[in-house]
C-alpha cells in the first residue's frame, strides 16, 4: 500500500541498480517493507530515470521529508538528484559503482551516509566499491558482495532508524506557525472603562 502524497510526511525516491529490481532482491524486498508503513510514500525508479526522481521531489507539498535511497548505479545517481533539486533532508547510497560517473555532491543534503565495500573483487570488480565525493559524506565500510549488500542489516536498520528521525522532526510548516504564534504579543485582558467624572 502506497499512501497518497497529500498525507505522506515523508517521500523515499529508490534509485534501483543496473537491471533493475531483478538485480536486487534484496532491496525490492526492503521496499516492499516500506511501502507498508504508515505516512510513507516510496516510488522507485531505474537508475536513468533519476530526472523524474528530481521532478517528483520538486512536486512535493513544503513540509514533506525527502529520503533517496540508491543501490549501485542508482547510489551513484542519486548524487545527480541531489545536485538538481533544492534540498533533500537524507540520502543513503549503497555501494557506489565505479563503472560510471563519480559527480562531485554540490546540492543541499541534511545527511548523506554511503555505505561501500573497498575491495572490488567482492563486488564484480567494483560495482559496489566507489567512494563518492562531496563534503560531509559519512563512509561506512563492510564486506558485503553485491548481491548481498541490500540484505545487510546494518544497511536495513540506517534506513529504518532515517526515517524514524525525519518523521520524529518537526514538519517546518508547523513549526513556523507555532514560531509566529509565539512571537505574538499578549494582549492585555480588557478592563471595563473607568466612568468619566
Amino acid at each position: 500500500m502506497v499512501c497518497s502524497p497529500a498525507w505522506a510526511t515523508t517521500f523515499i525516491g529508490v534509485l534501483w541498480p543496473l537491471f533493475g529490481p531483478l538485480a536486487a532482491p534484496g532491496l525490492a524486498e526492503l521496499v516492499a517493507e516500506l511501502q507498508s508503513m504508515p505516512d510513507v510514500e516510496v516510488i522507485t525508479y531505474w537508475h536513468p530515470e533519476w530526472p523524474s526522481l528530481v521532478d517528483d521531489i520538486n512536486h512535493q507539498s513544503a513540509g514533506t521529508h525527502i529520503l533517496v535511497i540508491g543501490y549501485s548505479f542508482g547510489a551513484n545517481n542519486a548524487v545527480l538528484v541531489a545536485n538538481n533539486t533544492n534540498y533533500i533532508d537524507s540520502i543513503i547510497a549503497l555501494q557506489p559503482s565505479i563503472f560510471t560517473s563519480n559527480t562531485p555532491l554540490t546540492g543541499n543534503v541534511g545527511k548523506i551516509v554511503e555505505i561501500y565495500n573497498p575491495n572490488p573483487w567482492m563486488t564484480f570488480g567494483g560495482m559496489g566499491s566507489q567512494k563518492l565525493i562531496g563534503a560531509n559524506i559519512e563512509y561506512i565500510v563492510n564486506n558485503n558482495s553485491h548481491l548481498g549488500a541490500p540484505f545487510n542489516l546494518e544497511f536495513r536498520n540506517l534506513v529504518k532508524s532515517e526515517i524514524a528521525r525525519l518523521s520524529a522532526e518537526q514538519l517546518p510548516d508547523t513549526a513556523q506557525a507555532q514560531i509566529a504564534k509565539a512571537s505574538q504579543p499578549t494582549k492585555p485582558p480588557n478592563s471595563p472603562e473607568s466612568p468619566k467624572p
